[in-house]
C-alpha cells in the first residue's frame, strides 16, 4: 500500500463522483449520446480525475456509459426496447428484495421507510419530478439494503438509474406523478407492515404502471 494513502477518503470520493454523475445522467444534464472527456467530467464535478475515472469505469460496467479509447466517454442512448427489458428484470428483482425487506427490516428501518413513503407520496402530489426522483432513489437503495442481498442490490442499481432517466425524459407526456408517487408509497408501507401478499401485489402494480407507459410510447 502506498504510504499516506487514505483508502476511506478515496472510496468516498469515488462514491460521490458516481452519485453526482448519476444525478446528471438521470436529469439529462449529461445528455444521451453525448461524448465527454475525463477532464471535462472532473471539472464539472469539482472532483479529481482519479475518482472520476473509477466512477466512470463502474458506470461502464453497468452499461450506463461506454469508454472508447482515444475518443472519450459516450453516454448511453435512451432505448424503448432496452427499457422494456429493464422493466421485465426489475419486476423480478424488486419483488425479491421487497419481500426480503419485509421479513428482515429492523424497527428503526421500518420507521425510516415510513418517512420515505410520506416523502414520495408528497412529491407526487406536488408534481415535483426532482423531489419524486430523489425520494425514489432513496427508497429503492434503502429497500435493497434492508433485503440483505448484496447481489440483488448491485444488479438493481443500474436498472433504477436507467428507469429514473427514462421517466425524467418522458414525465411530461406521462403526466402521472401523483399515481406513481402513491404506488411507491403504498408498496413501501406494505413492506413496513410485513404484509408479504400485499407487498407482492404492490410490486406488480408498480411494475404494471412502468410496463404500460413504456408500451404506450412504443405504440406511438
Amino acid at each position: 500500500m502506498q504510504k499516506g494513502r487514505n483508502i476511506a477518503s478515496e472510496t468516498t470520493l469515488v462514491d460521490r463522483a458516481r452519485a453526482e454523475l448519476e444525478v446528471r445522467f438521470i436529469t439529462l444534464q449529461i445528455p444521451p449520446g453525448s461524448v465527454w472527456s475525463e477532464g471535462s467530467l472532473s471539472e464539472m464535478l469539482g472532483i479529481g480525475r482519479t475518482p472520476v475515472r473509477e466512477a466512470v469505469a463502474s458506470m461502464a460496467q453497468d452499461g450506463l456509459v461506454t469508454v472508447i479509447r482515444r475518443a472519450g466517454i459516450v453516454v448511453s442512448e435512451i432505448s424503448l426496447e432496452d427499457q422494456m427489458a429493464v422493466v421485465d428484470t426489475r419486476r423480478v428483482l424488486e419483488k425479491l428484495v421487497s419481500l426480503r425487506a419485509a421479513r428482515r427490516c429492523t424497527r428503526p428501518e421500518r420507521d425510516m421507510l415510513l418517512q420515505m413513503a410520506d416523502g414520495i407520496q408528497a412529491a407526487g402530489e406536488a408534481r415535483d419530478v426532482h423531489a419524486y426522483l430523489d425520494n425514489h432513489f432513496k427508497i429503492k437503495r434503502f429497500v435493497a439494503q434492508c433485503a440483505r442481498n448484496k447481489f440483488a442490490e448491485r444488479a438493481l442499481r443500474p436498472l433504477h438509474t436507467l428507469s429514473q432517466r427514462f421517466y425524467f425524459a418522458h414525465h411530461v407526456s406521462f403526466n402521472n406523478l401523483p399515481v406513481v408517487g402513491m404506488a411507491h408509497a403504498q408498496l413501501t408501507r406494505a413492506i413496513v407492515d410485513c404484509d408479504e401478499p400485499l407487498v407482492a401485489s404492490r410490486c406488480d402494480a408498480v411494475s404494471d404502471i412502468a410496463d404500460q407507459f413504456t408500451r404506450d410510447l412504443l405504440g406511438r
